[in-house]
């Protein structure tokens, strides 16, 4: 038996038979029709790397329905009689671009690339979903399920936004209009699909069985084939799999999607009603229906509510049914649907079958056990706004796409609306605890009082605590957290609804939710017009094919039919020795090929190589005691990726009963005094500090600052493709070190270096994350196909990366001073530790730390001393991450500076000015850029509105930065430029690694400037070790500079040779006529050039930042109001590339300072935040509302590369900057709670949860006056 759809327009018709049951649409498309520009990353539904558009009839209103959505959550089975879009199919080189596409290019809206198809095919479903006509608003409310780790999202937006109609972006003039949508042809006639062709209702696959019934009756019909005791699934989304994983044991999955009588609504006067398998998005459209009649205006309460439920690709394809389904069987999930509507005492429909039907209401559903029960519709009752009155809350952790750290439904029936008098209450709370929904005891106290009355205000908030006790859940927030915004939304509630007159002025704000408006950004930069198009803001070379998803990354390169996918099988046990490991039980499975561990190593269990920076033994495979939680033990090979992740679980590992105590945390380290763990002392300076006596009017203070890791969230998954050829290995690495992988290869092989070569065309995403740790996974699989002499291929999932990879190196600083009245710094120490975890490779503290702590004051060796250490803990070896050592560093010293500000009662501004170092270039750059960004008129303004308001502050951080660009070790990059005699186009090769910092259209506007060629003449090659033999790892931000320097090179040499034949033949004679005369006199037109160790020297890169934020009090969400950013980048090579770098950087840094929590247990070390369900780097919504970044102009580096400076890491350090924002809008929460005047300790990350619990709030306190 066979489904039919269409895909790109082409019918398509699979025999089901072929398919594992749990296919999904992303697998079929990328690994049987070879449409690679769908990518994968999270496999979940949160991250948006796999979006395409399916089309498809709704079995009621028979309208063509045209709506994005997540291909690694849509089963292939529930595709039949489809129209599958993916974004090769809208554009290509062949057929020409979309508009979508080309506008993302043009608009600098990619770097990477690897998350651009996603961003599309949103969009282009967005525009299809609403026939063109969206306006600016919904667009950026649309892409909350994607994720960009690299642009600050900023350009993304601008271009996206750029079609609605209401848009004032100015758009490049070669974008045509959007095209208008097509019709849904039937893939089975070819003809206008009318969808209601029939189906067989039963199919077998392999002892799992798929139905597609069409109506109430087929549905039961195929229930009734389910035998007792077995497991079955109602399929329409299959969207809870990004929550919950599916049962790998379901024989019966049953297509809901076509049932008309479950998709169905129906508005009558007194109800409405939504059929169970309304999709979310459709419920959102009836809501804004419904909005508009008496009695259902609270529904717009609702579509509020559900637009902050994950992201639009989900809610396009996850039901009501099925969202309270997951509720059912895992009651602590924190449904909003279900806390909603339990809140409207919404009813639900449901069928014992066809004939059969009772309505119940939604708690008697959760606890009803009847077999076979089909959730058919819910009931939502009018409530005239004359007699009720309903609000909704829910709190995330960032703006979009999260589920709610607490939630909360709030009916109230009016006795006298008049007087406020309760007639009844319904007071729901969610994320409390799994028996907590209702607040039985408000509920009985609020009938028959006003509830306004400050006497019932105070009432309500003596008794709710008690009633709020919160389960402790890691890694969910913290009970006291939970219990407090709990009781700060109810507070919400009734600021929010009570008459204007019974609300103190101060405390109205308290009871709105803060409303981001429309983001907007500046880009300011120079361009000098004869170095063009060195200079120019050009469109990067590869952007038009990484939006149509042409570009290739490592995991879309095809290998033959025999090759087999990885998985790490993982140790459980930290500090106990391994005694046993047991594959027999993962052998078995169907599929599994083979398993190895470290006895199968013929070489150096090792993944690093040992020398400057990796000094210290990594293992490929625990072989003795396990270092840390989720350690790789062995590796499987199977034949689907599927089949390989599932045998992992299945490995048997016995363990001594040896194990140690463990140490997973730096501070529990420093508390038990395990000094043996404390190593890699270094000063600076050595001598001790002497210090004169304590001077009248002298401040003292003492401070810590944490900083936790942050986990490097790359797109593109750490991948590697292994084929043997001859009697080599070609190996295919997302790495940003060739050489590294390269020789970890050989030496664990044991064979010659020159026996592994790789390629590298382009990695999506690094930020330092593939330096060193993807060997680890490069040596895994080469490891296989040596083995197995077959091709092998390891995309580890993001739960694998999480776990068994390291992040960034955690920091503490322990620091003191000494100031005078004036804020100037008598003395400053600082005993700071950073975390290495296992080992000590990569170490951050001598080379990147050290240096930068002085940053740009005058920190002189008679009044400053630093001791830096590295801690061994039982972890994952820390690794670098994007301005490793360098943001821990200046942070240090910008919150030192802050502290004695807020000491010396100062403004920070004056601080830093007093502290200036004498000649640095900050002395003139600093009052220049308050000036500019009006920083004292806005820091008056703030002031004034924090008297103003008591919920809602907000607050001003500065933050200053020297950023040292310093060659660490000897940097080697050869570059080969080559050209072409017959039409005059080039070619260059280099041993850098194109990740999305742009260092290919760097390279190539260099070439085209010393050769005096058209940029579109240019190529940039895929990278290999080859004609890249012995480059050193594309990292610190200089790679672009050192491979721009060495194509100058290679140039001057090719122009040298050229010379005599441009003389003999004039000055008319044409660029090709040059070459061709040159290559019949055997001129070579190949030139190889390196970077050598000097040819730039090391120099220092200034910045300025200023963040604004608004922060709520009472829930600790914010806003980052205006952002502004002053980064000396001296002559910009390419300054679109470099104002992207430092959008993307500063916004990655605003994730590490505010939204990136990683959250361990910390008796066993295992990781619980491994996913993009409970780790949250920002989203679109997240960045500043005002984003104003200018590079600093007629400022050449004198010693930098045709006079630019690198701009890849720099502006992360400006980010610190939030937590002076915090601190100061806290500090006012704090004055205004009459708590005394205290630093308040804010580290990364500073969460909702950190800002609360710190702001002075007390429950018992709340009142309306």
């Amino acid at each position: 038996m066979s489904i039919k759809f269409n895909v790109n327009g082409f019918p398509y018709e699979v025999q089901a038979a072929d398919y594992a049951p749990d296919t999904t649409l992303n697998a079929f498309l990328r690994e049987h029709l070879h449409l690679t520009a769908t990518k994968y990353m999270c496999l979940e539904g949160g991250c948006g790397s796999c979006v395409c558009v399916i089309r498809r009839r709704h079995p009621v209103t028979q309208e063509v329905q045209s709506r994005a959505a997540n291909s690694c959550l849509t089963l292939l089975n529930t595709c039949d009689d489809a129209e599958i879009m993916t974004d090769e199919g809208l554009g290509n080189q062949q057929s020409g671009y979309h508009p979508i596409q080309k506008r993302l290019a043009q608009m600098n809206g990619t770097q990477c690339g690897y998350c651009s198809p996603g961003f599309v095919m949103n969009m282009y479903g967005l525009l299809e979903q609403h026939r063109g006509q969206v306006s600016m608003s919904q667009v950026e409310d649309a892409f909350g399920g994607n994720i960009c780790r690299c642009t600050g999202y900023r350009p993304i937006l601008d271009a996206m936004k750029s079609f609605a109609v209401d848009s004032n972006i100015e758009v490049p003039p070669e974008c045509v209009d959007i095209e208008d949508s097509f019709e849904l042809l039937c893939p089975r006639t070819g003809q206008s699909c009318r969808g209601s062709c029939s189906r067989p209702p039963v199919r077998d696959q392999g002892g799992s069985h798929w139905y597609w019934p069409k109506s109430l009756t087929e549905l039961f019909g195929s229930l009734g084939q389910v035998a007792s005791g077995e497991l079955y699934m109602l399929v329409a989304g299959n969207t809870a799999h990004g929550v919950y994983r599916r049962p790998r044991d379901i024989r019966h999955f049953i297509d809901v999607n076509m049932v008309p009588e479950l998709r169905q609504y129906i508005i009558e006067t007194d109800h409405l009603l939504l059929g169970g398998n309304v999709t979310l998005t459709d419920a959102m459209q009836v809501f804004l229906l419904a909005a508009k009649r008496p009695g259902f205006e609270y529904c717009a309460q609702l579509w509020q509510h559900f637009n902050l439920i994950a992201n639009v690709p989900v809610r396009n394809n996850g039901t009501l049914a099925g969202n309270i389904t997951i509720k059912k069987q895992h009651f602590e999930f924190p449904s909003d649907v279900f806390i909603t509507f339990e809140a409207l005492d919404v009813h639900v429909l449901v069928y014992d079958n066809p004939s059969t039907q009772r309505v119940m209401n939604l708690l008697s559903y959760l606890s009803d056990t009847t077999s076979k029960l089909v959730l058919g519709g819910f009931i939502l009752k009018a409530y005239p706004k004359d007699r009720f009155l309903f609000r909704s809350y829910k709190i995330l952790p960032r703006a979009q796409n999260v589920h709610a750290y607490v939630n909360a439904g709030f009916l109230i029936e009016w006795q006298d609306i008049q007087r406020r008098i309760v007639h009844s209450a319904r007071i729901c709370f969610g994320n409390i605890r799994p028996d907590y929904i209702h607040d039985d005891q408000l509920e009985q106290l609020l009938p028959g009082r006003d509830l306004y009355d400050p006497a019932t205000v105070a009432q309500i908030f003596q008794q709710l605590p008690a009633s709020l006790q919160p389960e402790e859940r890691p890694p969910e927030a913290s009970p006291e957290y939970r219990q407090m915004l709990a009781c700060s939304l109810l507070y919400k509630f009734l600021l929010a609804t009570a008459p204007k007159e019974r609300v103190r002025e101060r405390f109205r704000t308290g009871g709105l939710l803060l409303e981001r408006p429309l983001s907007s950004g500046s880009q300011s930069f120079e361009t000098i017009k004869k170095n063009y198009p060195v200079t120019q803001p050009v469109q990067k070379l590869e952007g038009l094919i990484q939006c149509s998803g042409e570009a290739t990354y490592m995991n879309d390169l095809l290998t033959t039919s025999n090759a087999v996918h990885c998985a790490f099988v993982t140790a459980k046990r930290v500090g106990a020795t391994i005694e046993q490991i047991d594959p027999s039980a993962a052998l078995q499975c169907k599929g599994v090929v083979a398993f190895y561990s470290a006895k199968d190593i013929p070489g150096a269990n090792n993944f690093v190589l040992t020398d400057q920076l990796t000094p210290e033994v990594d293992e490929v495979f625990a072989a003795g005691r396990v270092k840390y939680f989720d350690q790789p033990l062995g590796v499987i090979a199977a034949l689907t990726h599927d089949a390989a992740v599932y045998a992992a679980t299945l490995v048997v590992v016995t363990y001594a009963r040896d194990q140690r105590k463990v140490y997973t945390t730096m501070n529990q380290v420093l508390a038990e005094k395990q000094t043996d763990r404390i190593v890699s002392k270094s000063r600076d300076p050595v001598e001790p500090l002497k210090m004169p006596p304590l001077a009248p009017g002298d401040v003292l203070g003492r401070g810590i600052l944490e900083l936790e890791s942050q986990y490097h969230f790359t797109m593109e998954p750490q991948t590697t493709i292994v084929v043997p050829l001859d009697d080599i290995l070609q190996v295919y690495c997302a790495t940003q070190w060739m050489n590294s992988t390269q020789g970890a290869i050989a030496r664990m092989l044991r064979v010659s270096v020159n026996s592994i070569q790789l390629q590298v065309r382009r990695v999506g995403g690094a930020y330092g994350a593939k330096v060193t740790r993807g060997n680890l996974v490069a040596c895994a699989t080469a490891l296989v196909a040596s083995k197995l002499r077959r091709p092998a291929r390891f995309v580890q999932t993001i739960e694998s990366m999480m776990e068994t990879l390291g992040k960034r190196w955690a920091c503490r600083s322990d620091y003191e001073f000494r100031a005078r009245a004036n804020g100037s710094i008598i003395m400053l120490t600082n005993n700071f530790y950073e975390d290495a975890g296992c080992n000590l490779n990569e170490n951050v503290v001598d080379f990147l730390t050290l240096p930068v702590l002085r940053n740009v004051y005058n920190l002189t060796d008679s009044n400053y001393r630093t001791q830096g250490s590295a801690i061994r803990t039982d972890a994952p070896s820390s690794t670098w991450c994007r301005a490793p050592g360098t943001a821990e560093g200046i942070a240090m010293t910008e919150t030192a500076l802050e502290h004695i500000a807020f000491t010396c009662q100062l403004d920070p501004a004056d601080v830093r000015l007093v502290n200036l170092q004498p000649g640095n270039k900050m002395v003139q750059l600093l009052p220049k850029f308050l000036a500019s960004t009006e920083y004292r008129k806005r820091r008056d303004q703030v002031n004034l509105y924090n008297s103003q308001n008591r919920w809602r502050k907000r607050g001003l951080g500065l933050a200053l930065m020297s950023f040292p660009l310093n060659t660490i070790v000897a940097f080697n990059y050869p570059v080969t430029v080559a050209i072409y005699q017959e039409d005059g186009s080039v070619v260059i090769s280099h041993g850098g690694i194109e990740i999305g910092q742009g260092v290919n259209t760097k390279a190539a506007q260099v070439a085209a400037f010393v050769l005096g060629v058209p940029l579109d003449q240019v190529r940039v090659e895929a990278s290999n070790t080859v004609s890249g033999a012995n480059s050193m790892l594309t990292a610190n931000s200089m790679t672009s500079e050192m491979i721009g320097l060495a194509v100058r090179k290679a140039c001057d040499t090719l122009n040298t040779r050229l010379a005599p034949v441009k003389e003999r033949l004039g000055p008319r004679a044409t660029w090709v006529q040059v070459l061709q005369a040159a290559f019949l006199q055997s001129v070579f037109l190949i030139a190889t050039e390196s970077y050598r160790l000097g040819d730039i020297p090391n120099y220092n890169i200034y910045g300025l930042g200023l963040t604004e934020l608004e922060l709520d009090i009472l829930t600790g969400n914010h806003l980052i109001r205006r952002v502004d950013i002053l980064e000396d980048a001296g002559e910009s090579l390419s300054p679109h590339i470099d104002v992207g770098q430092v959008e993307g950087a500063f916004v990655m840094g605003l994730g590490y300072y505010l939204t990136e929590q990683l959250v361990y247990d910390r008796q066993t070390g295992q990781i619980l935040t491994n996913r993009t369900w409970n780790y949250h780097p920002p989203g679109a919504k997240d960045i500043p509302i005002d984003f104003r970044i200018e590079l600093l102009q007629k400022s050449p580096n004198p010693v930098g590369f045709m006079r630019s400076k690198a701009t890849g890491e720099p502006a992360l350090c400006l980010a610190v900057g939030a937590l002076f924002a915090m601190q100061h809008a806290i500090q006012s929460a704090r004055n205004d709670a009459g708590l005394p005047r205290e630093w308040v300790r804010l580290g990364a990350p500073t969460t909702l949860e950190t800002v609360v619990l710190n702001s002075g709030s007390q429950v018992e306190a709340f009142a309306l006056q």
